[in-house]
């Protein structure tokens, strides 16, 4: 049956903090007073509450507290006993001046009498449940280290646990049980010394909070569950790092390029090979352009060795699954950049002297392996011996429906070779097209 009451009373005590701490409802007109909430406040519990709303202002309260084993009054709580807390004395809400002092612990109920100025009265019976009993107090908890490491993985818990009579008397709680959580799971229960004091080691795997919990022991007088602020015990982990080189870091559309990885750990030896982990790789330009390379795990020396072709340039991207131990730190690495060139070549150019004397060139620039650029630079060059040559001009190709073509008319008069260059950057190949020789104006 305690139980039971006590269960009740939590339910009440939530509807306290709704009803008496977030205000009353509006004005609302009626014949008679009305009673709308009666019980404990939550966090103090020896404080009795009313709310009570009618058409004209209220003027006299009274309480009732009714034993539920005997079924007799023991307290009545008069008028001047209570002070309007929020609201109106048309609507409001009403709690005793100090904590009421009653002969036993337990839970009572409430009977409320309510008269207004109009002379409305109402008597509402059981109109809600007094708790009063001592609820458990935590002081702060302390530990004895922030973080756990893979070698030290237990973290001695000190507290004291109090208990907070209806009163508002804070006194120790001795010979209680505690229970110390891990993650919110109970590891160990430990009892308190005279003080109230405990002490408990826990071991933790990862990181975790540390609380203190106490739940209603059997003990006289009955205690109420409270629970310490948690702790938050981190991990310090073992860095970690990547060492990589690749097979070329300027490769043809197509080809195939290896990755060679050392996975270390640092030690107080230094840094030493990380064998038999797994991870994953990726390829791409930039993290929001990534493609999946695959996993690997590392050999007796640390280390793994990756082939890719790559559809563009980027760099690999490297991540160690630490997910199986908290004590290692998931380290990333990325390689030196690849760049992927793709094919272009002149499929025409020819050069011709006109009647005004002037060179006139023209051709094709075709891109084969699906991509182009974004502007297509093509360099005229002249050499009057086919082995030194300079640039005349620089013109853009563009589509012309059957290819990228471009033309330029030159004003270079003597006898000589042209040719047209495509330079080569980070995705293509550089292209010369055929020479031609022009001779001498006539």
């Amino acid at each position: 049956m305690l139980l039971w009451r006590v269960r009740r009373w939590v339910t009440v005590a939530v509807a306290a903090a709704a009803l008496g701490m977030g205000g009353v409802t509006a004005a609302h007109a009626a014949d008679q007073p009305e009673v709308t909430y009666a019980g404990s406040v939550s966090d103090d519990l020896g404080i009795l509450q009313i709310n009570a709303r009618s058409a004209a202002d209220i003027k006299t309260i009274t309480a009732h507290l009714v034993s539920y084993a005997s079924q007799t009054e023991v307290a009545e709580i008069g008028t001047k006993d209570f002070r309007l807390f929020s609201g109106s004395r048309q609507d409001g809400s009403w709690r005793t001046r100090k904590p009421l002092k009653l002969p036993k612990f337990g839970s009572y109920r409430i009977d409320v009498d309510v008269t207004d100025a109009d002379g409305g009265h109402v008597l509402r019976q059981s109109a809600g449940d007094f708790a009063y009993y001592v609820v458990a107090k935590f002081g702060a908890l302390t530990v004895d280290r922030a973080a756990i490491d893979r070698e030290h993985r237990d973290v001695r818990v000190e507290g004291t646990l109090y208990g907070r009579w209806p009163t508002r008397q804070v006194k120790p709680l001795a010979a209680r049980q505690v229970e110390i959580n891990v993650d919110y799971w109970t590891q160990t229960t430990v009892t308190t010394d005279a003080r109230g004091h405990f002490t408990a080691t826990v071991r933790l795997d990862a990181a975790a909070p540390v609380q203190a919990v106490f739940t209603m022991d059997g003990g006289t007088p009955t205690v109420l569950y409270g629970e310490s602020e948690p702790v938050q015990i981190g991990v310090d982990q073992i860095p970690t790092r990547f060492t990589s080189t690749v097979s070329s870091t300027d490769i043809d559309f197509g080809q195939p390029v290896a990755v060679n990885v050392k996975v270390e750990q640092k030690t107080a030896d230094g840094w030493v090979p990380l064998a038999g982990r797994s991870g994953g790789v990726l390829f791409g330009p930039d993290d929001a352009q990534t493609d999946v390379v695959g996993r690997f795990t590392t050999a007796d020396d640390g280390t793994f060795t990756m082939d890719y072709t790559p559809w563009q340039g980027g760099y690999f991207q490297l991540a160690l699954d630490t997910s199986d131990d908290p004590f290692l730190q998931a380290g990333t690495g990325t390689s030196d950049v690849v760049h992927v060139h793709r094919a272009s070549r002149f499929t025409a150019f020819t050069a011709a002297r006109s009647d005004t004397g002037q060179v006139h060139a023209e051709g094709l620039i075709d891109f084969s392996d699906g991509w182009m650029p974004g502007r297509i630079n093509v360099h005229i060059q002249y050499s009057p011996d086919g082995v030194t040559w300079s640039t005349l001009t620089t013109v853009e190709a563009s589509w012309g429906g059957t290819g990228n073509d471009f033309a330029a008319d030159l004003d270079e008069s003597g006898a000589g070779y042209y040719r047209a260059v495509f330079d080569a950057d980070d995705n293509f190949r550089s292209a010369t097209s055929q020479t031609v020789f022009v001779p001498a104006s006539t």
